[in-house]
């Protein structure tokens, strides 16, 4: 019997990058964890991320996957990615960026997409057999943006490259390419001498483009080299270990997922659709991209199709038109209640533009046939018969090229439904195998990890039969199929009768944007080349946020609170206090303070008063109540609170929102590599009510909780205020925590980039001296206690020590005032 070896696998997709620990032998996956990052929008159609933000949370991913497996990063043999494609980076030769990263789904090369299909290059055989249209999402189509709308970022670049690469360079310092994304992305073609396209780099005026381009190509699972110390450190691993080729996350699950074959094919499901099929020969058709020679098994094709949105379009309908309280179980309850075709209610899913058959980045969904008596049942159940309904026009383009799968196996989100699941078997009408393991992507990293360590050294193809089991297969209903084909063909009649409409109208908005506006718009984008930071901090400035001092009366003489509180208001120009509340848990290190009954007795005694009160601890939900009824303005919690996890609405209002069995109180609070993910989506449910009693909401970050766990809830303008710890939460008199400036910086810089009025709170250490760098770092609410409440301790009288309070706060708002922030 061998012994044990392990590998990692990571699945870098659109929203997060995942991390997990496998059996190398069996695919037996043995831990893993989650890290999230933002996407900025910053024009209709763009798509954008920080490659900085990739890296953290890959570390943050690998770490806490080795912890959840419980093994050690010396027994680790291997290690492999999959990405995003194609989201291409500017890198200096040092492999840092130069701007932020166009990610897959961004759309605004659509010009030079047209122009690419334009040149009938060979290269675009590969865009439905050299008739194009040719995807704003192609490496060639974002380069040319860039070098026109750009030029210092392009210019500038060392390199011009992938997600992919941009990791491979960073774990391994070297700078290869994978044949994957090059085959799939790029027009790069294996079976010519030079690869690369450069004709069409010619004929786009790119010729230097190549050269900004990876030297080396290499196929899936070889060895780009080993991890650097440096590398090594940031992912708890040991230098040296080495790291197999990946490629694109889809074509990496379709190793995942098993589909090695000619005739098998895959259906990766997500936030967006991808078809893949596995073909012996090549073949081109109409509304197909491919076919990709030796893209993921040496000798064989892959044909593909895609849906841009998926399951970002039912999300939205959940998050833009349903309460809190409403579940995705309660929408497929009640779409099971509506009949297929939906009462006549049609959907076409093309909310970001159409990927296959049409390629056009300007369709846009629709609803057509509403009527009074649809329901929400009827609107969820229809977008999810648009989505199945694209995936059959694929493959009926597929079919009539050539490419005819017998089988569809499927992963991601969509197969979480089982309406769903079936509805694509029985309108597709072709058994959909499900495998073991959900994580395909994930998985087909490790396989290739695995074969590039020696554990398959009989290739990738026996290493996935190996590592990849079946679950259960679900089989087309005939009679179903046959009730669903009506509905189908009235869906494929929507695109051509719509698309003058989408198209008429992109006109109209192009000419109605003056040549300002669009400088503004291409502008945007760039925030790492704006060299102008004094613009920068006044058009901050003059922002709807204030400058705020709330002093804070923990450290307030409670034998006399009432007057303290009335000393520090009456100096205070924004009436705000700030009242910590803290009940002996393991989130304010065992402090006991005030609770609701003192909070209802400042409301009363100053009921002009602005009460910002901070909940540090374990279980905020047993005090959310008592302290809004008690009258309190604002109310904060912690995102490390760990009574979050699992959190919903029904279970808060039924007071069942107690900590996690066996947590003891302890969540982990600060340690990178546990993750907050189940905290997030409690902390929406606990926001969402908050705000539903009137209050703000704030959420609190501890000195070493990385701000990305907060950034969704910032985009998606759930809270109203971050608060930093730069202190460790429970007592007073404590020194600033420096590094936790720099995660201001980066709340600040991301809550500009999601155009959110976000107030940045800093509290713990913050004086007349400390509040200036606090400032400097994007704070505009400054909670101080020791500062102001100490002046006044050896003052002779009530009036002396409202002196000394106005002075302290006086002086620490100094820094605010020469921000631009209005304090009056």
């Amino acid at each position: 019997m061998a012994a044990p070896c392990f590998v990692i696998g990571v699945d870098g997709g659109t929203e997060g990058l995942r991390a997990g620990v496998f059996n190398a032998y069996d695919g037996t996956l043995l831990g893993t964890c989650s890290a999230t990052y933002p996407t900025y929008f910053p024009a209709p159609s763009w798509a954008e991320q920080d490659p900085e933000s990739w890296w953290t949370a890959l570390g943050t991913a690998v770490r806490g996957a080795l912890a959840a497996a419980k093994v050690p990063g010396e027994s680790i043999a291997g290690f492999a990615a999959d990405t995003t494609c194609c989201s291409v980076c500017c890198l200096d030769a040092d492999g840092r960026p130069l701007r932020n990263a166009l990610i897959w789904m961004d759309q605004r090369s659509s010009k030079e997409a047209a122009e690419v299909a334009a040149t009938k290059d060979p290269a675009i055989k590969v865009n439905s057999g050299g008739r194009g249209p040719v995807s704003a999402e192609w490496m060639v189509c974002k380069s040319r943006w860039l070098k026109s709308n750009d030029p210092q970022s392009y210019h500038a670049a060392r390199y011009i490259c992938e997600y992919q690469d941009f990791f491979s360079m960073r774990l391994t310092g070297k700078m290869v390419a994978s044949i994957n994304c090059a085959s799939v992305r790029w027009h790069y073609d294996c079976s010519t001498p030079d690869g690369y396209a450069l004709s069409l780099l010619d004929k786009m005026d790119l010729q230097d483009l190549a050269g900004k381009w990876p030297k080396k190509v290499l196929a899936l699972g070889e060895i780009v080299g080993g991890l650097t110390a440096e590398a090594a450190a940031h992912l708890g691993l040991v230098p040296g270990t080495p790291v197999a080729q990946g490629g694109a996350d889809s074509f990496i699950g379709m190793i995942g997922l098993g589909v090695v074959e000619p005739g098998q094919m895959a259906l990766l499901t997500g936030s967006s659709h991808l078809q893949l099929g596995m073909v012996s020969q090549a073949l081109r058709g109409q509304g197909i991209f491919g076919t990709y020679d030796s893209a993921v098994i040496p000798g064989l094709h892959v044909v593909e199709g895609g849906q841009t949105s998926t399951g970002s379009i039912v999300h939205w309908l959940k998050r833009t038109l349903c309460g809190p309280d409403v579940t995705y179980d309660t929408l497929n309850a009640e779409a099971e209640e509506v009949p297929p075709g939906c009462d006549g209610l049609l959907a076409l899913d093309h909310f970001q533009g159409n990927r296959t058959p049409h390629t056009d980045p300007l369709s846009r969904g629709c609803l057509v046939g509403l009527t009074l008596a649809h329901t929400r049942g009827h609107v969820y159940r229809a977008l999810m018969e648009s989505v199945v309904f694209g995936t059959r026009r694929i493959l009926d383009n597929m079919a009539a090229a050539g490419a005819r799968p017998t089988s569809i196996n499927i992963a991601g989100g969509s197969t979480k439904s089982e309406l769903w699941l079936q509805m694509h078997a029985d309108v597709c009408n072709i058994p959909f195998v499900q495998t073991a393991e959900n994580e395909a992507p994930m998985l087909g990293a490790a396989v290739l990890a695995a074969v590039a360590v020696g554990c398959h050294p009989d290739g990738i193809a026996a290493g996935a039969q190996r590592m990849v089991r079946t679950a259960r297969v679900i089989y087309p209903r005939p009679e179903m199929h046959a009730a669903y084909e009506p509905h189908f063909q009235r869906y494929c009649q929507l695109y051509p009768a719509l698309a003058p409409v989408f198209h008429a109208a992109h006109t109209s908005t192009q000419t109605s944007t003056s040549a300002p506006e669009q400088q503004q718009q291409q502008q945007q984008p760039q925030e790492r080349q704006c060299t102008d930071e004094k613009s920068k901090e006044a058009s901050r400035g003059q922002s709807v946020l204030q400058g705020i001092v709330a002093p804070s009366i923990l450290a307030a003489d409670f034998s006399r609170l009432g007057e303290e509180v009335e000393s520090v208001l009456c100096n205070n120009l924004r009436g705000w206090v700030h009242v910590d509340v803290f009940d002996g848990s393991a989130m304010c290190n065992g402090n006991l303070t005030i609770g609701p009954p003192v909070i209802s007795s400042l409301r009363a005694a100053h009921p002009a008063a602005f009460l910002d009160v901070h909940l540090a601890v374990d279980e905020p939900c047993k005090y959310v109540d008592a302290v809004v009824q008690a009258g309190a303005s604002s109310v904060t919690f912690h995102l490390e609170s760990p009574s979050l996890r699992g959190l919903t609405l029904e279970r808060l209002k039924a007071g069942r929102h107690g900590l996690p069995a066996g947590s003891n109180g302890q969540q982990g609070a600060g340690d990178p590599a546990t993750g907050f993910v189940d905290n997030v989506e409690g902390a929406r449910v606990l926001a969402s009510y908050l705000k539903s009693l009137g209050v703000r909401v704030g959420v609190a970050l501890n000195p070493d909780t990385p701000e990305t766990w907060v950034l969704p809830l910032i985009q998606e303008a759930s809270i109203d205020l971050v608060l930093a710890m730069t202190v460790n939460p429970g007592w007073g008199g404590q020194s600033l925590i420096e590094s936790v400036l720099t995660k201001v910086s980066r709340l600040r810089e991301a809550s500009d980039q999601f155009q959110r009025s976000i107030d940045i709170q800093v509290d713990g250490g913050i004086s007349s001296t400390t509040a200036s760098r606090a400032v400097a770092s994007g704070a505009n609410i400054l909670v101080a206690g020791s500062a102001i409440f100490s002046r006044g301790r050896a003052a002779p009288s009530k009036d002396a020590r409202a002196v000394s309070y106005a002075n302290a706060i006086s002086a620490i708002a100094e820094p605010l005032s020469k921000k631009g922030y209005a304090v009056q």
